[in-house]
């Protein structure tokens, strides 16, 4: 759906010349992105209000989004399913967090975040195969996934003593980003 309406966006703009037709695959696909976003961010809110996590959710949005546009993980083939996998992923980190880890020991989450940034410091930034990135911006990604890895951890550990229930969201977001991240990796392996 994003895809149709994106096309047809970009030959409207085609059309009355408000755009070249040499720009509108570059056009098709910032739409496209910026639909799914659209969609991701509606999810989140849905969700949030129907689970009574509202802030859960956008503590959710905001750790993941900014974590994987420098990290990576896994792509799905299409926009339905990358809607529907972050929706996924969502819903396991709003209930997990709700039901299980609000008595998150400091011990546990500690371990939870060595996971995390393991799997940060092995495979940051993984690419996307639609989006390649350069040699120096593969040096530039990896090292702000470290220091967002290294701030996350510190906010982590700031909220365990405030206010657990989100040191527990927030950790679990951090979790299901490298299990993204493995996923990813081990498609690639499987592709070669």
């Amino acid at each position: 759906m994003a895809n149709r309406v994106a096309v047809k966006i970009a030959d409207f703009l085609c059309i009355n010349d408000i755009i070249r037709h040499e720009e509108k695959d570059i056009y098709i696909y910032g739409f496209e992105i910026f639909f799914s976003n659209l969609i991701n961010f509606t999810i989140v809110v849905v969700l949030g209000l129907l689970l009574n996590q509202f802030f859960h959710a956008m503590l959710f949005y905001v750790v993941f989004v900014v974590t994987r546009s420098y990290s990576g993980g896994y792509h799905a083939s299409t926009y339905l399913k990358c809607n529907l996998t972050f929706a996924s992923v969502l819903l396991v980190t709003l209930l997990i967090s709700r039901l299980l880890l609000p008595t998150i020991s400091l011990a546990y989450l500690l371990v939870f975040m060595a996971i995390y940034v393991g799997c940060i410091l092995e495979y940051a930034p993984i690419e996307n195969n639609h989006k390649k990135l350069l040699d120096s911006d593969k040096i530039k990604y990896r090292k702000i996934s470290i220091v967002i890895s290294i701030c996350w951890t510190a906010v982590a550990i700031v909220l365990y003593f405030i206010a657990k229930e989100f040191a527990a969201t927030l950790t679990l977001t951090l979790v299901m980003v490298a299990m993204l991240m493995l996923i990813e990796v081990n498609k690639r392996k499987e592709l070669y």
